[in-house]
């Protein structure tokens, strides 16, 4: 316990007055913050989806959404093999194939924008600007959908109501958002070298 006052103290000085309030190892907990990915979601009989599958940061707030989107996918192309009762491992795998690209691209930014944050958050001297072009009233708009809708949102397929206009916004919305957010994560990229 002294060693942890003691390493709390030397890295944030402002709290070396408190650190003594800190008498039983119940009061300390630690939020593990990671995200990664299997890189197989399925075997015969077995799915996994959400964090299961997938570990998303919590900055972001994407991890449930990314969860309920996983299910709808899996709900959608696997609906038919099950009420004929013959799910394939190939069925399963495509629900991975779906569900990876989309949760790849959201893990990158996250990842991305939480180190600049923590970067300067750690640096007195650094800090946090977002790209110029997240100003533009259009643009603005963009991160806080993808955040909240994903890169590939998901629902529940009604063939009644399903068309092809749908399908074809979705994609040239997803691949608006991918081009611009590969655009700034490159452009960050470069500024390091």
């Amino acid at each position: 316990m002294e060693s942890l006052r003691q390493a709390i103290a030397e890295t944030a000085p402002d709290f070396a007055d408190r650190v003594a309030e800190l008498k039983d190892w119940k009061q300390v907990s630690m939020l593990s913050v990671e995200a990664n990915r299997l890189p197989r979601w399925y075997r015969p009989g077995l799915l996994l989806l959400g964090d299961a599958a997938h570990v998303m940061s919590p900055a972001g707030g994407n991890g449930i959404n990314y969860a309920v989107m996983d299910a709808v996918a899996a709900a959608n192309l696997l609906t038919a093999p099950l009420q004929a009762g013959q799910v394939t491992v190939a069925d399963l795998a495509r629900v991975q194939r779906r569900r990876e690209w989309p949760t790849r691209v959201i893990q990158a930014l996250v990842n991305v924008m939480q180190d600049r944050l923590l970067k300067a958050a750690l640096d007195p001297k650094g800090s946090f600007t977002f790209p110029s072009f997240l100003g533009w009233p259009l643009v603005r708009k963009l991160p806080p959908l993808l955040f909240g809708f994903g890169i590939l949102p998901e629902h529940v397929k009604d063939e009644a109501r399903r068309g092809q206009t749908q399908a074809l916004v979705g994609r040239w919305g997803a691949a608006l958002v991918v081009t611009l957010a590969a655009g700034w994560v490159i452009r960050q990229l470069l500024r390091k070298f």
